[in-house]
């Protein structure tokens, strides 16, 4: 019984990628379009999570297009996808190259796919289909809380930021100790030190942006 569902699961899962890729093959643009909302989607999640730790709604100061570029320009969230899609494909492609002949059980084979039973129920397609979806939302939640962890304690890089007009009541044009949060087309998201308090600034406000050298920078 167990060989028969694992047989019948990889069996479907095999036909649905065949036809996926016949898909692909024949609808690229389509398959274009679904990997941009993907990682718009992944996107803004990220964003979302990331300035909502700093009391800001990210949909009133942000546009379609930041979501994606919120993703591309994080490497360290690209290089999480990238990773858990080859663990992914490796450990179905390896399931894939050695489907169980119900006619040919071994204690062994009942053993291993024994534990994957309840799994062997589900649409093999379905539960890729969750799983990566499970990894789009979880991968940019945690990314996103660890980061705006090290802002707060101050462990990433500082800078002195030189502006067009003052934003603030002293009329100073220059901050001298803040951090990057994150950086859309029209504003830029920072973490002012000195204050303990997100501010943000219209890019076409900002001058120059000077990383601050401390003890920790020199070599």
């Amino acid at each position: 019984m167990i060989l028969e569902a694992a047989n019948k699961y990889y069996a479907k899962l095999h036909s649905d990628l065949l036809a996926i890729k016949h898909y692909i093959k024949n609808n690229v643009a389509v398959f274009i379009t679904l990997l941009y909302l993907l990682g718009s989607f992944s996107g803004v999640i990220y964003l979302d999570t990331l300035l909502n730790t700093f009391s800001v709604n990210v949909f009133q100061h942000i546009e379609l297009n930041d979501f994606l570029l919120a993703l591309v320009s994080n490497p360290t969230l690209v290089l999480m996808y990238t990773i858990f899609i080859f663990i992914l494909a490796l450990a179905y492609g390896t399931e894939l190259r050695r489907i169980p002949d119900p006619k040919k059980p071994t204690l062994f084979k009942k053993i291993y796919h024994g534990f994957s039973y309840p799994v062997y129920l589900l649409n093999p397609t379905y539960t890729i289909a969750a799983i990566c979806l499970f990894a789009l939302c979880t991968y940019p939640y945690i990314q996103a809380n660890s980061y705006s962890e090290k802002i707060k304690e101050q462990r990433t890089q500082s800078y002195s930021l030189s502006l067009n007009d003052p934003i603030q009541q002293n009329k100073t044009t220059l901050l001298t100790d803040v951090q990057i949060v994150a950086s859309t087309s029209r504003n830029l998201f920072i973490y002012d030190n000195k204050q303990e308090k997100l501010l943000i600034i219209p890019q076409n406000n900002i001058a120059a942006a000077i990383p601050n050298i401390t003890a920790d920078n020199i070599i």
